[in-house]
């Protein structure tokens, strides 16, 4: 286990908006320097938590005529004991991805379960109680979105904020969401989910090792909260409509460990999944998660075998062990 995936993520300089000054602004530096920070910032047992966006799940594209335009954008803010906020490129920068055709009830198939997008970082400070992460979905009715002006107006307005000490997340992801709305003309767009998503410190340390979702009428936005040194991935799968497969985690899975399996159906139809003894996905339940008990870990233990009843479905599982 080490952090290497997670500081090149942090450290790419070529993500649309960024230039080199404005990666020296926001204080972007190299997957090493990062990793030597990661490491230091651990707490015995402790160590980063990275939030991860799994898919989102179109119900209503508001286009009549055509699959709509849907574009994502996301803005984390970490809060303090004292109230304060505090913003890092450590701690994860605005992301989102450019206009994609998507149509009612279907999955944007340019989220990758095999690469999903980071939303944020959150450090093992116990000075940190929460995260909040401005995460929004949109249909692009007016005229096509400059992606990299977008962000690029995004990342120099949290450039212009203090890293520390500001007061309350507000004054973070409002100024960074007025920018990048106003690049988008985000007036001219129909909304499908715009959310602050708010992890807690004292809710099972931020949901470590589960699955979340935002439901709205139009849309609906699924996440995944990762220990970084411990987490193991299994998949992802794909899974032909009328077949099985089996997912195998690496490594023994014990009593106590916490379990999430997400599916994500490949048509219009969706993808009902069994999981066995650990229960069924379905488009509107496409995730479980659990605490093992000693049957379940054992069940895990020879493998999670996974089939597909009503369309193709990738399917992946996370573990993360007690303690």
């Amino acid at each position: 286990m080490s952090y290497d995936a997670l500081a090149e993520k942090l450290a790419n300089r070529t993500r649309a908006g960024l230039s080199d000054a404005l990666s020296d602004k926001l204080k972007i530096k190299s997957a090493e320097a990062f990793g030597a920070e990661l490491r230091a910032s651990n707490d015995g047992d402790k160590g980063m938590i990275g939030v991860y966006l799994l898919a989102v799940y179109v119900i209503d594209d508001t286009d009549f005529f055509s699959d709509g335009e849907i574009y994502w954008w996301s803005i984390p803010a970490l809060l303090r004991k004292d109230g304060t906020a505090s913003w890092s490129a450590t701690y994860g920068l605005p992301n989102g991805a450019p206009p994609h055709d998507t149509g009612d009830l279907e999955w944007m198939t340019n989220i990758k379960l095999e690469d999903p997008p980071l939303l944020a970082v959150i450090p093992p400070d116990d000075d940190v109680v929460a995260c909040t992460i401005k995460l929004a979905v949109y249909d692009d009715d007016g005229a096509v979105a400059d992606w990299a002006k977008t962000m690029e107006a995004g990342y120099e307005a949290l450039a212009a904020c203090k890293q520390d000490g500001l007061k309350g997340v507000d004054n973070v992801l409002s100024p960074v969401r007025e920018a990048i709305f106003k690049a988008l003309k985000g007036q001219q767009d129909d909304i499908i989910v715009e959310e602050d998503l708010r992890l807690a410190r004292d809710e099972a340390r931020f949901g470590l090792g589960f699955i979340g979702a935002i439901s709205r009428m139009k849309g609906r936005v699924y996440y995944y909260v990762k220990d970084e040194l411990r987490t193991i991935t299994a998949g992802p799968l794909t899974v032909a409509k009328g077949a099985s497969a089996t997912l195998k985690i690496d490594g023994e899975v014990k009593a106590g460990g916490r379990l999430s399996v997400f599916a994500r159906g490949a048509s219009k139809k969706g993808a009902d999944v069994s999981c066995g003894i650990l229960g069924d996905l379905t488009t509107d339940k496409p995730f479980l998660g659990d605490v093992l008990d000693a049957a379940k870990a054992k069940a895990v233990n020879e493998g999670i075998k996974v089939s597909a009843s009503k369309g193709d479905a990738s399917v992946i599982a996370f573990y993360t062990p007690p303690g």
